[in-house]
C-alpha cells in the first residue's frame, strides 16, 4: 500500500501558490544542511593528520577501513595497477578511451591566457601557470567512479600540472575500471587511503605523501566536510552536494523521457536529491507526474526512489516561459535540461546553471559520462557564481607591472594621495622618492 500511495503523490503545484512558496524554501533549506557532528569528527581527523603526519593517516584507515598500512605499503604499485587495468572489461576499456578522447576535445578550447599590454606608464603583463601539484580522490565505497578519474585529470594535464597524486579508500581489490583509467591517463602515485584523513594528507602532506595545490574529486560528506575545512590551506574543485536537475518541458516533450530524466538524478540515493520539472501547463504536468509514477512502479531502484521526500521529485506550474526561465534562474541548478519546442531560443535567456542540456536528446547522463563537458559541477545554487571544472580550474594567474621612468613621475602624485588618505605613509613615500629622484 505504501509502494502504491507514494508512486501517486507527484506534487503538481503552481509556484506562486503557498504551497510552491514552500516546497521552494524547502529545496534551498535542504541545500544548506550541515552536520555538526561531521564537522567535529573531520576537524578532529584533519588536526591530528597536520600534527601527527603519518602515524595518524594510518591509525585512521586501520580504524574505518580496517586496513593497516605503513609508509612502504600505502602506495600502489605499478605493477599491481597495470594487472588490475587489463581485467577490466572490454567495453569499460572502450567507454574509458572514447569518452576520453572527447574530453580533451571539449577542454583544449579552454584555459586561460597570457598577455602583454603596454601603456603610458609601462608595461603590464598577465602570466598563466600550471599548478604544480594535484591530488585527486577517487571513492571507494558503495560505488566508484571511473568517469570522474577522467573529468579531474584530463583538464589538468591540458593545464600542464606536471605532478597528480590520486587516492582511494582501499578494498580488498582495485577496480579494474578505475585502474585502467588511472593507467591510461599514466597517473603513477597512487595512494591507498581515503576519508577526511586522506584530504588531511593531501592538503597537509605527511612523511609519504607530499601536500598538494589543490584537491578535486567527489566522496561522501566526511570527505566534502574536509575539503571545506582545508579550503585556503589549498584549492578545492568545490563542497558538492546531492545531485540537482531542472527541467523545462512543454507538450513536445514526451513525458517518459521527462520522467526518466528526472528519476536519474532523483536515484542517486541520499534523500536529498533535487528533481524539479517547470511547465506551463496543468495538463503537461499531470501527463509528466503520471509518467513519472509509472517509471517508480517498475524501477530497478523502486525502494531508493520511494525513501524519497515527497518534495524531492516536484512539478512546477508557471504562468509563462519568461517565468520558468527566471524560476530556473533563481534556483541555479547543477544540471538545467532545456526539452521545449523552442529550445535554442530559451537556452539564451539562460544566467544561472551550471551545465546545460538542450533538446530531448540531450539527457544529463551524455554530459555524466561521454559527450566531453565536465560533469564536476557546482551544487546548492553555486552556480549563480561559480563554473564547472575545467583547465582554467587548474591554472593561476600572475600579475606583472613595469613602469618606465616617465611612468613613475605621472603615476606617483595619484598613489601618493590615495596612500596617505589611508594613513599608509611608507605606501607614500616610496613612490614620492622614486618621483623625485627621477625628476633630478
Amino acid at each position: 500500500m505504501r509502494s502504491k500511495s507514494r508512486t501517486h503523490s507527484i506534487p503538481i503545484v503552481e509556484v506562486n501558490s503557498a504551497e510552491g512558496k514552500k516546497i521552494l524554501k524547502l529545496i534551498k533549506n535542504g541545500r544548506e544542511k550541515r552536520s555538526d557532528e561531521v564537522t567535529r569528527i573531520v576537524s578532529s581527523v584533519l588536526e591530528n593528520v597536520r600534527a601527527r603526519g603519518d602515524k595518524a593517516l594510518f591509525e585512521y584507515t586501520e580504524k574505518f577501513d580496517k586496513v593497516r598500512l605503513t609508509s612502504s605499503t600505502a602506495r600502489i604499485p605499478e605493477s599491481l595497477l597495470k594487472a588490475r587495468a587489463k581485467l577490466a572489461p572490454p567495453a569499460l576499456k572502450k567507454a574509458i578511451q572514447e569518452t576520453a578522447k572527447r574530453i580533451e576535445a571539449y577542454h583544449k578550447k579552454q584555459g586561460l591566457k597570457s598577455f602583454s599590454i603596454k601603456t603610458s606608464d609601462g608595461i603590464l603583463k598577465q602570466l598563466v601557470k600550471p599548478l604544480r601539484r594535484v591530488g585527486v580522490y577517487i571513492p571507494g565505497g558503495h560505488t566508484v567512479y571511473s568517469s570522474s578519474v577522467l573529468m579531474d585529470i584530463i583538464p589538468a594535464r591540458i593545464a600542464g600540472v606536471k605532478e597528480i597524486v590520486a587516492v582511494t579508500p582501499p578494498r580488498d581489490e582495485l577496480d579494474t575500471g578505475v585502474a585502467y583509467a588511472l593507467n591510461y591517463l599514466k597517473v603513477e602515485e597512487i595512494y591507498r587511503v581515503g576519508g577526511a584523513q586522506a584530504v588531511g594528507a593531501l592538503a597537509y602532506g605527511t612523511q609519504t605523501i607530499a601536500p598538494v595545490d589543490k584537491i578535486v574529486g567527489p566522496g561522501n560528506s566526511y570527505v566534502a566536510t574536509a575539503k571545506r575545512l582545508v579550503y585556503g590551506n589549498v584549492d578545492i574543485d568545490s563542497v558538492a552536494g546531492p545531485s540537482e536537475v531542472v527541467i523545462i518541458a512543454d507538450a513536445s516533450a514526451p513525458p517518459r523521457l521527462v520522467a526518466l530524466d528526472l528519476l536519474a538524478q532523483a536515484e542517486h540515493g541520499s534523500g536529498d536529491e533535487i528533481a524539479v520539472c517547470i511547465v506551463e501547463s496543468k495538463s503537461v504536468a499531470s501527463k509528466i507526474a503520471a509518467a513519472v509514477s509509472k517509471e517508480i512502479e517498475i524501477s530497478p531502484v523502486k525502494e531508493t526512489l520511494l525513501k524519497l521526500p515527497p518534495h524531492a521529485i516536484t512539478i512546477l506550474v508557471t504562468a509563462s516561459r519568461k517565468e520558468s526561465m527566471e524560476l530556473s534562474d533563481s534556483i541555479a541548478p547543477e544540471h538545467l535540461q532545456i526539452m521545449t519546442k523552442t529550445a535554442d531560443e530559451d537556452l539564451l535567456f539562460v544566467n544561472n546553471a551550471a551545465a546545460v542540456f538542450v533538446g530531448i536528446d540531450t539527457p544529463v547522463a551524455l554530459g555524466d559520462y561521454y559527450i566531453g563537458t565536465n560533469h564536476v559541477l557546482p551544487t546548492g545554487g553555486a552556480a549563480r557564481f561559480a563554473s564547472p571544472l575545467g583547465v582554467e580550474s587548474f591554472q593561476k594567474r600572475i600579475s606583472v607591472a613595469k613602469a618606465s621612468p616617465k611612468g613613475i613621475l605621472t603615476a606617483a602624485g595619484y598613489v601618493s594621495v590615495f596612500a596617505r588618505s589611508e594613513a599608509f605613509e611608507h605606501h607614500a613615500l616610496s613612490v614620492e622618492v622614486r618621483a623625485k629622484n627621477r625628476s633630478k
